[in-house]
């Protein structure tokens, strides 16, 4: 039976409640959290002075709900209930003050508590998840683009090892002979031009190749490759405007080019994934073994030519003989160095600031890049490059034979 309820005015409220708690079941685990608090001293019941109230009925609520059992006063005094009492203390504090989540709490009727709304900004690379290592592998990809399909060094070094087999061409030198049927043995072991077509498609967007089902190709990131050398060449000009007096502004910002360069780093990291590295260093290797055969002082000896002779001469000559012209050499090669050196440097972006040194480098690259492209796309899609002969019909010298590209090349 509960208590009698006391109707004197200083008493009613107090009574009141308890008969109430005996009357839910909880007029023990009331008396124990009032015990708990007052009489222990294992908390401080001055930490919810705000609101002790609540906090006693939070925790006898808690208690009740979880089945707690305290009527047994020998085993409260050795502090056999201590455990239970603190656990439902420090539960019921953290709702009082607003809980460790506030959308949790306030779900549950609490207080919002001292939470100031502040929230993480996730600026670390490490953080937004990501990967430099496949902003560098992108890059050898697309180096690997450059100057294996579209200067074509994959095909002229299998059609010289072909032309070698069947006796059309002929080299004395050991060592030039071993390296020949060393490539022709592996043809078979090789990537072919569908599956490196693959990788280039699926990773920065480049050829048309056909794809498995599975693979997605990477359409988005020719045109982010665009906006940077658009934001560079903008960036360039207002410059170029500032430094000699017809700007009206005192500085020139590379937010959009930091920008673009982190919605590349976003992309790469999404699309250079799985196989993809595996296959970049497999392919390098296949366009170092073809650079091997074609640089062979045999070879070089064979097919450079009565010219100044080298790997670009030799390489010029099989384009002659495969294709019925020319190639920009000395922009395919500046282009493929050149785009390479951005994506180190993109790669190396911590999404706040890039250095003078690699800033400078970047612009330097970007330039030479646009500059150089725009020479390909003029001379490969000029039907009149397709021989290199004077008015008087004598081969004219090749202005990209020169040593400085092996330089190049070799950095």
């Amino acid at each position: 039976m509960a208590s009698k309820v006391d109707f004197t005015n200083s008493n009613f409220e107090a009574s009141l409640q308890a008969s109430l708690n005996e009357i839910a079941g909880i007029g023990t685990i009331s008396r124990r959290v009032d015990d708990y608090l007052s009489l222990r001293g294992d908390v401080d019941p001055n930490l919810a002075t705000k609101d002790i109230k609540g906090l006693k009925s939070r925790m006898a609520s808690f208690l009740q709900g979880r089945g707690a059992r305290m009527g047994n006063d020998q085993r409260f005094a050795i502090g056999g209930y201590d455990e239970i009492l603190f656990a439902a203390y420090d539960r019921s504090l953290q709702a009082q003050n607003g809980g460790d989540d506030p959308l949790v709490s306030v779900s549950r009727g609490d207080e919002i508590g001292s939470w100031d709304f502040s929230v993480e900004q996730f600026e670390a690379v490490e953080t937004l998840g990501l990967d430099p290592t496949a902003v560098r592998a992108a890059g050898a990809i697309d180096y690997i683009y450059e100057l294996g399909e579209r200067m074509g060094v994959f095909q002229l070094a299998e059609s010289l090892v072909l032309n070698w087999a069947s006796g059309r061409v002929d080299v004395v030198d050991n060592r030039a002979t071993t390296r020949l049927y060393a490539y022709w043995k592996q043809l078979d072991d090789r990537s072919d031009a569908e599956e490196r077509g693959m990788l280039y498609r699926r990773v920065v967007g480049r050829g048309d190749s056909q794809l498995l089902s599975r693979m997605v190709a990477n359409e988005g990131f020719q045109p982010l490759w665009s906006n940077l050398m658009g934001e560079i060449a903008t960036y360039i000009e207002k410059a170029e405007r500032l430094e000699t007096g017809r700007a009206d502004t005192t500085s020139v910002s590379p937010g959009p080019i930091y920008q673009t360069i982190r919605e590349i780093q976003y992309n790469l990291t999404e699309y250079c994934t799985g196989m993809a590295f595996v296959q970049a260093q497999e392919i390098y290797k296949q366009l170092q073994g073809a650079f091997d055969v074609l640089r062979d002082p045999d070879i070089v000896a064979n097919f450079g030519g009565p010219r100044r002779r080298n790997m670009w001469t030799v390489i010029q000559e099989l384009h002659k003989q495969e294709f019925g012209r020319s190639l920009p050499i000395g922009p395919l090669l500046r282009v493929a160095v050149d785009g390479n050196r951005i994506y180190q440097i993109i790669a190396d972006f911590d999404g706040i600031d890039l250095s003078a040194a690699q800033f400078r480098a970047l612009i330097d690259a970007g330039e030479s890049y646009i500059i150089n492209s725009s020479v390909i796309e003029t001379q490969l899609g000029d039907a009149s490059m397709t021989s290199e002969t004077s008015e008087d019909g004598e081969e004219e010298e090749d202005a990209f034979s020169d040593d400085a590209f092996e330089d190049d090349f070799a950095e």
